[in-house]
């Protein structure tokens, strides 16, 4: 369990008093979520309506990258599908 949780209504992390998610926050939700983008989309993008409602002064496009454009920004890191390999034919 991560230290790096979002304090609400202020949405600033209760570990290192960055706005969240922080930097070790991402670096942590992005190897979580390695290999499930849907899921990292889904999450990050339900925080944000949560943020909206709590942090209805802020610009929405500011909220917007803060929550999910940092991680789209990212490469990546998913394993290619196996190759499939053919059985050899004797002739």
């Amino acid at each position: 369990m991560s230290l790096h949780i979002p304090t609400r209504p202020s949405w600033v992390c209760a570990g290192c008093s960055y706005p969240w998610p922080c930097h070790t926050r991402r670096q942590e939700l992005l190897a979580e979520y390695a290999g499930a983008r849907v899921s990292l989309s889904v999450y990050m993008a339900t925080c944000l309506l949560d943020a909206m409602i709590d942090l209805a002064h802020d610009r929405s496009g500011y909220l917007y990258w803060r929550f999910m454009g940092w991680w789209r920004d990212q490469p990546v890191r998913e394993d290619p599908p196996p190759r499939k390999r053919w059985p050899r034919r004797s002739i």
